[in-house]
């Protein structure tokens, strides 16, 4: 290839999926805790929405970003403000896409960590969550094990967080069942023994 051919390329504007690819980098360098990649990610996914409207997984993406800006906010208000904006964006997202295992994966995820008192989205979790596990039996290793345990995991949890506490416990021993991982016996342990002190001292 001749240099003019060459800066030619180099000239030539990216794709989307090219900038998609580095925006979700710069989003996956935010969640490991890189403080100043969230900001530039923010500013990524502003412009690729821009200039590319219309595409429901940077819309999610784009919802996770700032779901950290809110993550790492000293002001409850702003803070607040920041998580509304993202669910939004997250909700719009999985309408225009409701079968988008990526996207569930996301809002899910998000949902999870935030405090049910003030949000009111664990039925979100569970909608998202029963979706990821269903997706799993229907396409065996879509997932990892170590993300599908979690899951289950976490589902359990969530059923606990609203007193649904059979399918918790049900969720949990069917975790039990499918691993030899000794964290998450003994966190299934504690969380079982501490429902029966519960049950026998009500």
């Amino acid at each position: 290839m001749n240099k003019e051919a060459t800066d030619q390329n180099q000239n030539e504007p990216k794709s989307f999926e090219e900038r998609l690819a580095e925006a979700i980098d710069l989003h996956n360098e935010a969640v490991a805790g890189k403080k100043e990649a969230v900001w530039k990610a923010h500013q990524e996914f502003e412009r690729l929405r821009l200039d590319h409207p219309g595409h429901p997984v940077a819309d999610a993406f784009h919802g996770s970003v700032m779901s950290l800006i809110a993550r790492d906010e000293s002001n409850p208000m702003t803070r607040l403000q920041w998580a509304n904006r993202s669910l939004k964006l997250l909700d719009e997202a999985v309408d225009a896409d409701p079968a988008n295992s990526r996207i569930r994966r996301l809002r899910g995820n998000i949902a999870f960590r935030l405090p049910e008192e003030f949000f009111h989205r664990t039925e979100t979790v569970i909608e998202d969550y029963l979706f990821l596990i269903d997706w799993e039996l229907r396409y065996p290793g879509s997932l990892s094990i170590e993300t599908y345990n979690k899951l289950i995991y976490e589902l359990g949890e969530a059923y606990h967080r609203i007193n649904r506490l059979q399918e918790a416990e049900m969720c949990w021993s069917r975790l039990l069942k499918q691993t030899d991982d000794p964290e998450y016996h003994r966190l299934i342990d504690q969380k079982l023994r501490r429902g029966k002190d519960a049950e026998s001292s009500s």
